[in-house]
């Protein structure tokens, strides 16, 4: 599981899960979009505003294939994805095996302004990344399979003020369904995403983190945040699941990404935690949320 945040309107959880025997796939797929745009760096929706180059096409062919990857059923259709190359014709690559990773996509509406009882700023990201957590876990229990979490990757510790506290996610979770399971030698690294520097965790972690970085900021785009064009055209993708997920769960059971992403949002009444759907704002004429579809 590989978590990462935003912080424009509100505070969002973007949290991975990555299947184990479909990930050196997924993996390969990732590096491949890197060797054929000449990217090196860490992929990152922050700062994004050129509509050409080597960072735009791999942000670009990379959120088509996270997208692809939270795909749980072809139903017999293969899901076309970039494959970085442009030139001198756009090529696409053709996913024809499920990978089945998912998605948890959860906000906290006000930020974490509003929980002065919290020891400290950590304990708040940790409380709100719990509720997200268990949410979707129970949402992806599928009755033929056990789900188990091995383990979770945090995007750095340093602007939490603390290492995270593992004995405060995992052992404040409470009663989980039984297809669903926290291994009990789960592992908990915070460590910095970017793997170009030593500290970094493993090469094959900062991938999906930096993945996870790019899928939480284009919900949040779609989902009415402020964006830049290049921003918006990347997150383009990202619209076929928001109007699947709100078109209610009987309709989302013939989705091919049903079970693959869930979309929510907590906030404090008085003392009283309330959840609520996300929704993106009704576009505008001339507005920052028309429909881009120059990807």
């Amino acid at each position: 599981m590989y978590h990462d945040e935003s912080q424009e309107a509100g505070y969002w959880h973007g949290i991975l899960l990555v299947p184990q025997n479909t990930r050196q796939r997924f993996l390969d797929q990732l590096e491949q979009i890197r060797a054929n745009t000449g990217y090196p760096d860490p992929v990152c929706l922050r700062g994004l505003d050129k509509t050409s180059g080597r960072r735009y096409r791999c942000i670009r062919a990379w959120m088509q294939l996270g997208v692809a990857a939270l795909i749980q059923k072809l139903k017999g259709r293969r899901y076309p994805f970039s494959t970085g190359v442009d030139r001198p014709t756009p090529q696409f690559a053709l996913l024809d095996q499920v990978i089945g990773a998912k998605f948890i996509l959860f906000r906290k509406r006000d930020g974490h302004q509003d929980l002065e009882r919290y020891p400290d700023y950590a304990a708040k990201i940790e409380t709100t990344f719990r509720m997200g957590l268990k949410g979707g876990l129970h949402l992806f229990v599928d009755e033929s399979r056990m789900l188990t979490v091995r383990s979770l990757h945090f995007d750095g510790h340093k602007h939490y003020g603390r290492r995270i506290d593992l004995k405060r996610i995992v052992g404040r979770l409470g009663q989980l369904r039984d297809q669903v399971c926290i291994a009990p030698d789960i592992q908990l690294f915070d460590a910095s995403s970017d793997h170009r520097k030593p500290d970094s965790q493993s090469y094959d972690d900062c991938q999906f983190l930096q993945l996870a970085d790019i899928l939480v900021g284009g919900f949040r785009t779609v989902l009415g945040s402020q964006s830049n064009e290049a921003q918006r055209n990347v997150a383009y993708p990202l619209r076929k699941l928001v109007s699947d997920w709100h078109r209610g769960p009987a309709r989302m059971e013939h989705s091919r990404w049903y079970k693959g992403f869930c979309i929510s949002e907590c906030y404090l009444e008085g003392d009283e935690w309330k959840f609520a759907d996300l929704r993106p704002p009704v576009p505008k004429p001339n507005s920052l949320f028309q429909e881009s579809r120059a990807y």
